[in-house]
């Protein structure tokens, strides 16, 4: 029997100063705990703000989410979405990460969260945005182009 799976999204404020090799070792660090956890998902970043959205079952999503509480890399963290969704989305990535530009990180956020449901809500929807920014050509998943890092 499958467990259910759940989902987490939210934005923080990158504490000043965070640098390359930090960055580096912050996806080192959540790739490594989210396999264990059994959570994959993605991160964008703009230079000054995180997108994160993690997928899993409910008790790896809950030793992600605490560790996520305590990191000392960001802060100001704000829910855009929670809850349950039938299928992952980022079934390969551990943490897919990728570099955007802040108009792009602005639109996803600013966006109505409800969810994580596709084909029931609007295009403008953030979940969907946050999909339609990692689809590529051919209307798949794809690995990030660009890193956080190095």
């Amino acid at each position: 029997m499958d467990m259910p799976l759940h989902a987490y999204a939210y934005v923080s404020t990158a504490r000043e100063g965070l640098d390359v090799p930090e960055l580096d070792a912050l996806l080192a660090d959540a790739t490594a705990f989210n396999r264990m956890a059994g959570v994959t998902g993605a991160l964008m970043f703009d230079g000054s703000r995180f997108l994160q959205y993690i997928e899993g079952p409910r008790d790896g999503l809950a030793s992600v989410h605490a560790r996520i509480g305590n990191a000392r890399r960001h802060g100001s963290i704000i829910q855009l979405a929670a809850g349950p969704i039938p299928s992952r989305w980022f079934p390969r990535w551990t943490m897919a990460n990728r570099h955007v530009d802040a108009a792009t990180l602005d639109s996803i956020v600013a966006a109505p969260w409800h969810g994580f449901s596709v084909g029931q809500e609007p295009p403008e929807h953030g979940f969907c945005l946050l999909l339609r920014a990692w689809t590529g050509r051919h209307g798949e998943l794809e690995p990030a182009a660009v890193s956080l890092g190095s």
